[in-house]
């Protein structure tokens, strides 16, 4: 977790990819931007299972992240290690291999990591109704039990109507490659990041206390 004002742990969430220089940035700025813009407070970092310290985003990712909104001139590639695991709330992977490389790192880990689009079916298993999208950003800060939140989502794994393959769970790496793929995952990544922010802001609505009830003049 990070920390807030007055030393009060921040629940954050982890993004990783292989290189932290394409898919786990640009999830974690579309994240932190759409969060703000909700007034939900909760951190995000990212980070590589092979990431060369202090590297830039590519130009392609750095344009699909200020494409969708995020901010990409402050990044600087870091590599996983197991305290950013064990701070994170919910750890969110580029793909399986990511998934099986955080877990393998920190075993217990497995219960809070999940790839980008896995978390996002989940949560949309879980959402009856649909979620609204942002009219304008919230002036208020809400705090948000987001470990409470990734519990749930949790146990909704297994009760889908098919097994979910690589192709259901991974985000292509970019890294290299033509502008095509670049664009594939950055729409993968935005429509996923989407579909968790609003799941997460849905979770902050409080219900409407009951409305009381008029007495009548002649009662």
């Amino acid at each position: 977790m990070t920390q807030d004002r007055g030393d009060q742990p921040v629940p954050s969430v982890l993004f990783v990819c292989t290189g932290n220089i394409c898919r786990s940035p640009l999830a974690e700025q579309l994240f932190r931007a759409r969060m703000d813009e909700r007034g939900v407070r909760i951190g995000a970092s990212s980070a590589g299972t092979g990431a060369r310290i202090g590297e830039s985003m590519t130009p392609e990712a750095a344009a699909l992240s200020l494409r969708y909104g995020g901010d990409p001139s402050s990044h600087s590639a870091a590599p996983i290690a197991v305290p950013g695991v064990k701070a994170a709330s919910l750890v969110l992977t580029a793909s399986r291999e990511h998934r099986s490389a955080v877990v393998s790192l920190l075993p217990r880990a497995s219960r809070y990591t999940f790839t980008l689009r896995e978390f996002a079916r989940l949560i949309d298993m879980s959402t009856t109704d649909r979620i609204p999208a942002l009219e304008q950003p919230r002036s208020r800060i809400y705090d948000f039990d987001l470990a409470e939140f990734v519990r749930q989502t949790a146990s909704l794994r297994g009760h889908g109507q098919a097994m979910p393959t690589a192709a259901d769970d991974d985000i292509p790496d970019p890294y290299r490659r033509r502008q095509s793929v670049y664009d594939e995952a950055g729409t993968l990544i935005d429509q996923a990041v989407d579909t968790i922010v609003r799941g997460i802001a849905q979770a902050t609505i409080k219900p409407d206390a009951p409305a009381r009830t008029r007495r009548s003049a002649g009662s």
